[in-house]
C-alpha cells in the first residue's frame, strides 16, 4: 500500500505540472492566434509554433511506463513516508468517512434486531419455559420398578418411546454382543493401581468418562482399544490400566463401534431386580467430577452432580428435558422466517440458510441466546420454588452455554473483523468498478485520432 500511496502523490505531483502547462499552453495560443491574424494583415510568415514546442518539451516523463517503472520513479522522487492523508484533500477525507458510516449502518442493520425479534426470542423462550413446568417432571429413582408410570406428560413421551425402541430384550441382546473388557470396569479391584475415591457398580458409569453419550467417541474407543479405563478420581481426570485389558484387537473405528454399542445397552437396561437401574450419564456431566472442592453455597459441585445422577438424573431424563428445548428450535424458527417473509420482503430459502446449525446468522444466533437466557431464568425459580435440583433443566442450561459462548465470541471478536471485511470488500467493490471504467476509457482511447 506504500507504493500505491507514493504513485498516487507522484500522479498528482504531475498533475499539477500538466495543470501548469496547460495554462501556459493556453497563453501561447493566444500569442499564436495575434501573430496570425497580425501574419494575414502584414502579409508575413509565421516561422515558430510556440505552443507545439512547449508541448513536446514538456511531456509528462509518466506516459507508455509501467506501473513497476512508475513505482521506482515514486520511490526515488518521493524517499520521505506519507499517508493517506498526504494524497487527500479535507473534503476528500469527509466523503470517505460518509462512504465508512453508511457501510457500517448497512452492516449493523444486518446484524440488529429489531422489536419482532425481541418478541420472538422473549416469547418463544417463556413459552418453552412454561412448557418444562407444566410437563416436565424430576426423574423416578433407579429403584423404581421399570414399568412404573412416570408423571409428565414428557416423562411418559419419552419413557414410552426409550422403552420401545430398546426394550430389555435388546438391551440383553447388545450387552452380549459388545463386551468392551476393562473398559467396562466397575470395582476398585478391576484396576492395576489403586484409586482414592469411591467407585462401584451404582456410580461407575458417571464416574468413567467412557460412558459420556459425546466423550465415548473418543475416550471411549481409546479405552476400548488400550483396555484402559477413564475416570474421574476426586476431581481428577485418571486413566488407569485395567485387570481384565482390551477385549480384543481393534482399530479407531471398530472400538468406537463397540463403545457405541455398548452405551446402547446400557441406556436403558434394568437392574437385575427389575428395577428401572442407573443409565449412562447425560451428555458431559461427568465432566463435573473435576470441580471437586469448588462450592456453591457450601455445596461441593461435584459431589451434587453425582447426587442427582443416582436419583436418576441421567441420560433418559436428559431425553425428556431436551423436548422443550426442541420445540423451541423448531418454534424460534418458524416464526423469525415467517417475520423475515412477511415484513422484510425476504427470500425462503435464503433466511433458511440463516438459521442451520452450522450456518447460523450471528443475528439468529442471539434470538436463540435470548430465548435460552429466557428459559434458564424461569426454570431456576422453579428449582428455587421447589428446592429440588432435581428439577433443573439441564439440556435448557447446556443449550444457553453454548449459545452464550458463541454470542460472547461474536461481540467481542468476530463482529469487529467481520466489519472489517464487509468495508474492505464494498471498497474493493468500488475500486472494481472504477478499474472497469478506466478499462473502457483506455479502449476509447485507442480509436481516437493523434
Amino acid at each position: 500500500m506504500k507504493d500505491e500511496i507514493k504513485v498516487v502523490k507522484l500522479i498528482q505531483q504531475e498533475a499539477v505540472k500538466v495543470d501548469s502547462i496547460h495554462s501556459e499552453i493556453g497563453t501561447d495560443l493566444q500569442d499564436i492566434k495575434t501573430q496570425l491574424l497580425r501574419a494575414l494583415e502584414e502579409g508575413c510568415y509565421l516561422y515558430k509554433n510556440i505552443a507545439l514546442t512547449k508541448i513536446a518539451n514538456n511531456a509528462t516523463p509518466l506516459a507508455k511506463k509501467s506501473f513497476t517503472e512508475i513505482v521506482g520513479i515514486a520511490n526515488s522522487k518521493i524517499s520521505n513516508e506519507i499517508g493517506f492523508s498526504d494524497i487527500l484533500r479535507e473534503e476528500d477525507m469527509l466523503k470517505i468517512d460518509n462512504k465508512v458510516n453508511t457501510y457500517i449502518e448497512t452492516f449493523n442493520k444486518k446484524h440488529q434486531l429489531d422489536e419482532w425479534d425481541y418478541a420472538i426470542s422473549g416469547g418463544v423462550g417463556l413459552f418453552c419455559a412454561i412448557l418444562d413446568i407444566l410437563f416436565v417432571q424430576k426423574p423416578l429413582m433407579p429403584t423404581a420398578n421399570y414399568s412404573q408410570k412416570v408423571d409428565g406428560l414428557f416423562n411418559q413421551w419419552s419413557q414410552t418411546a426409550i422403552n420401545h425402541l430398546i426394550p430389555p430384550d435388546l438391551s440383553k441382546i447388545l450387552e452380549k454382543s459388545f463386551k468392551i473388557g476393562g473398559a467396562d470396569s466397575r470395582l476398585p479391584q478391576d484396576f492395576v493401581d489403586p484409586i482414592s475415591g469411591k467407585f462401584n457398580p451404582i456410580n461407575h458409569r458417571f464416574k468413567s468418562l467412557n460412558h459420556d453419550p459425546v466423550l465415548a467417541c473418543f475416550i471411549g474407543a481409546l479405552d476400548v482399544i488400550n483396555g484402559t479405563c477413564t475416570i474421574v478420581d476426586n476431581g481428577t481426570i485418571k486413566v488407569l490400566n485395567t485387570v481384565r485389558g482390551a477385549s480384543g484387537d481393534y482399530g479407531f473405528f471398530e472400538a468406537l463401534g463397540m463403545m457405541l454399542g455398548h452405551l446402547a445397552s446400557d441406556f436403558n437396561a434394568p437392574s437385575a431386580k427389575g428395577n428401572r437401574g442407573m443409565g449412562i450419564p447425560a451428555p458431559l456431566m461427568g465432566l463435573f467430577g473435576t470441580l471437586k472442592g469448588f462450592r456453591i453455597n457450601d455445596i461441593d459441585i461435584a459431589n451434587l452432580a453425582e447426587y442427582m445422577y443416582v436419583k436418576g438424573y441421567d441420560a433418559r431424563h436428559f431425553v425428556t428435558m431436551s423436548i422443550p428445548v426442541l420445540i423451541s428450535e423448531v418454534l424460534i424458527r418458524v416464526l423469525y422466517i415467517t417475520k423475515e417473509i412477511q415484513v422484510n420482503n425476504r427470500n425462503f430459502f435464503e433466511v433458511f440458510k440463516e438459521t442451520l446449525p452450522f450456518n447460523i446468522l450471528p443475528r439468529f444466533r442471539i434470538l436463540l441466546n435470548i430465548s435460552y437466557g429466557t428459559m434458564v431464568a424461569v426454570n431456576a425459580g422453579k428449582v428455587s420454588l421447589t428446592k429440588d435440583i432435581l428439577n433443573a433443566n439441564y439440556a435448557m442450561w447446556l443449550a444457553f452455554t453454548w449459545q452464550t459462548f458463541h454470542t460472547m465470541y461474536w461481540l467481542v471478536w468476530a463482529k469487529n473483523t467481520e466489519l472489517q471485511s464487509h468495508i474492505d470488500d464494498e471498497l474493493a467493490k468500488e475500486l472494481s468498478e472504477l478499474q472497469l471504467k478506466i478499462d473502457n476509457l483506455a479502449k476509447v482511447a485507442e480509436f481516437l485520432p493523434i
